[in-house]
């Protein structure tokens, strides 16, 4: 029998948990952890420029997606996220095993929250070579709208009208 899954706000006692549940796995962000990276989140989100969406069922945290209304200084992208009427969906990663269900679910969750902050477009950013999140990203309603480098790789934005 499969457990209910649950929908809510990251919190501070997420922050070990999405590491220890395999959440956030694989090497840590540069220049810092991925523990500094969560607690730059949480501040993002008490500031409202961002929503940190988690996904848990009774064996611990599944899943986590983020929506950016806002970048912080330093990391402007006004077609990407403006903190007027253009949000980024940010993050998508899921423990091994995950069903992507959920993951949809997240996606589902975070529209409906941008809508009641009257955002009109939603926009994604997807490393080109993962061609699996592309054609899910495609799924969900989204279309390429620009490439850009990145040092260590390509990445294809994409953009939806939830207006």
């Amino acid at each position: 029998m499969a457990s209910k899954i649950f929908l809510r706000l990251a919190q501070a006692s997420d922050i070990e948990r999405l590491q220890k549940d395999g959440v956030l796995t694989g090497s840590e962000p540069h220049n810092e952890t991925w523990t500094q990276r969560i607690v730059k989140w949480l501040s993002e989100q008490r500031a409202g420029r961002r929503v940190i969406l988690v996904a848990e069922d009774s064996t611990g945290l599944l899943a986590i997606l983020q929506l950016v209304y806002a970048f912080p200084i330093g990391y402007r992208d006004p077609e990407a996220a403006n903190g007027i009427d253009i949000a980024m969906l940010e993050g998508l990663r899921m423990r091994e095993g995950t069903l992507t269900e959920v993951g949809s679910e997240l996606v589902s969750e975070a529209q409906k929250l941008a809508v009641k902050r009257n955002i009109k477009t939603l926009t994604f950013a997807l490393p080109l070579n993962n061609a699996r999140a592309i054609q899910q990203a495609r799924q969900w309603g989204f279309t390429e709208f620009r490439i850009m480098p990145e040092p260590t790789k390509m990445l294809a934005f994409f953009r939806k009208s939830i207006a």
